[in-house]
């Protein structure tokens, strides 16, 4: 217990944090985005963005990639979640993530953008699974972590585990 307490309590006391990607990264969150393609008529529309952020009740967590969320937030790690999506219709989706992330649930719109979430903190972690998100880590300054891809992922940008020199966090994808 002493070892803990003072574990959690440097990582506290120096506000350090740890950044995870949100969809095929902590949750397997294919069928979200299959229930919006089949309910609005324009991808990528407001419309569309609603019905996948409140979606979130067919999104499942990847095992391994949430454990170690949790395990990092009970030592004293702050947990910001970034999500490529719109916001539009977001609020359930971060109140849904606040026991893991509370205030650290950020839609980034594009994933050009996340590098500007983590120059914020003092992110010691980036955990993410395609090739723009290593680069975005790395464009901040922040270590990447490889969480490789569910079989049913329906993510369509590049996709190469280890290729950037990046560590891979082996059995991620269940």
């Amino acid at each position: 217990m002493s070892v803990w307490g003072l574990v959690f309590s440097l990582v506290t006391i120096a506000r350090l944090g740890v950044a995870f990607d949100y969809d095929d990264t902590l949750v397997h969150s294919q069928e979200s985005f299959a229930k919006a393609a089949r309910s609005v008529q324009q991808l990528r529309s407001p419309e569309y963005w609603k019905v996948v952020n409140s979606s979130y009740d067919l999104e499942t967590p990847k095992v391994l990639p949430y454990g170690l969320a949790c395990l990092l937030r009970a030592f004293g790690f702050r947990i910001l979640i970034l999500a490529d999506r719109q916001a539009t219709g977001g609020d359930a989706l971060k109140k849904e993530w606040r026991h893991l992330a509370p205030k650290g649930f950020a839609f980034v719109g594009a994933p050009e953008n996340k590098h500007l979430h983590l120059q914020d903190g003092r992110f010691v972690l980036f955990f993410g699974d395609s090739d723009r998100d290593m680069l975005e880590a790395k464009n901040a300054g922040v270590p990447a972590v490889r969480v490789r891809r569910g079989g049913k992922s329906v993510a369509a940008d590049e996709y190469n585990p280890g290729r950037l020199g990046e560590q891979v966090l082996p059995l991620s994808q269940f």
